[in-house]
């Protein structure tokens, strides 16, 4: 057993929707022009065909290689991450593919919650999650509601040069890591009160926002294989801010990091400049953030990324969504997530939104827009 391990050590639990997990592109447009019967016996007669990799598949995989690494050196069994694929399909409708392609690409997945069209949100707490990848916008701002970590995967073209030797995690900080108190001071009342803002309260630190539990779990991972005297470490972090590193707004940022016992490998502060190049020389596994123009920077350099929509500015974009929806398919009333919503998202094109149409916003006073103080 390797040394600071013990077999009580927790794992850390990912969801993954199988959409986020694997591209199925293809299948929603049957499903988009034909109907959810096509849909079905597209997936029978396909069940001997492998999913290719989706956008979150490079973070599985990488924290499969951790896992690896790990049982190399005589860990427990309770391995470091446990992943459960979620999904609304019916176990039929697509459950055997799923297994198949699960399989052929050497991944480790012994969960699956199939839920026929029923919310995913109330397993995760049954399933002791950490954080849920999906590509159901609504269902994630449920979940982020109800204070589970959890991020929104759109399908992307993804760059092929990230790590294979270390798993790579990119955090943002407001309304990632962090609340979005102090944005909201920037977004009301402009630069000059959010730079006094934060000199006055620099020893204060920020409230913790819908991702600080996974980074904690990471960081205690991280302790963990230091003390196991894994050198390199398999994992490292990074938070790449548009914050600036300015008196009162860098030291905060550092101070609340140090506060949580959280110590974060490497620490951009970007003071608005464009995430993309940063994140493409960090070869990242998977971005978090909250902002349309930083997911669409991410986007252009082939970085995978999970959309955080988190804060006072967030409207109901996710729920309108549901509602075209609802309205497609002929019901008059609230219905309930569709066996095949986990593949009835559209790809996104960013560069084609307007100002803020990820999370809904409309720019007026007072709501958050793509224009930022991370």
């Amino acid at each position: 057993m390797v040394h600071g391990w013990s077999r009580d050590t927790p794992a850390v639990k990912i969801a993954v929707s199988s959409r986020a997990l694997f591209d199925q592109t293809k299948e929603y447009t049957i499903f988009k022009e034909q109907g959810v019967k096509a849909y079905t016996e597209y997936h029978h007669a396909h069940e001997e065909e492998i999913l290719e990799p989706g956008t979150a598949f490079p973070f599985i995989k990488a924290a499969h290689t951790v896992n690896a690494k790990l049982k190399e050196a005589g860990a427990p069994e309770n391995e470091l991450f446990e992943i459960v694929l979620m999904s609304h399909n019916q176990a039929d409708t697509a459950g055997i593919r799923l297994i198949r392609s699960i399989h052929h690409h050497g991944l480790k997945i012994d969960q699956m919650c199939l839920t026929d069209g029923a919310s995913l949100v109330g397993y995760l707490k049954a399933y002791d999650i950490t954080l849920y990848l999906s590509s159901h916008t609504y269902e994630v701002q449920e979940a982020l509601k109800a204070g589970f970590g959890a991020a929104a995967i759109f399908p992307q073209k993804m760059a092929e040069n990230q790590s294979v030797d270390q798993l790579r995690i990119v955090f943002d900080c407001d309304a990632v890591l962090f609340s979005d108190e102090a944005e909201q001071i920037f977004q009301t009342k402009g630069l000059g009160a959010f730079l006094d803002f934060e000199n006055e309260r620099m020893n204060e630190p920020l409230p913790e926002g819908p991702l600080k539990p996974f980074a904690v779990a990471i960081g205690k991972m991280q302790k963990r294989l230091e003390d196991a005297n894994f050198n390199p470490s398999p994992i490292r972090t990074y938070i790449v801010t548009a914050r600036s590193s300015s008196h009162g707004s860098g030291i905060r940022t550092l101070k609340t990091l140090r506060s949580w016992g959280l110590k974060i490998n490497e620490c951009n502060f970007l003071c608005g400049r464009p995430k993309g190049p940063v994140l493409s020389a960090i070869k990242a596994h998977i971005f978090f953030d909250d902002t349309q123009k930083n997911i669409e920077s991410a986007h252009e350099y082939g970085v995978p990324s999970g959309h955080v929509n988190f804060g006072e500015g967030v409207s109901s974009r996710a729920h309108s969504e549901d509602k075209q929806s609802e309205k497609q398919e002929g019901s008059g009333s609230t219905k309930r997530p569709q066996p095949h919503e986990d593949v009835a998202t559209e790809s996104v094109d960013f560069s084609s939104q307007d100002e803020g149409s990820i999370t809904g916003e409309v720019a007026t006073p007072g709501k958050r827009s793509s224009k930022r103080r991370k």
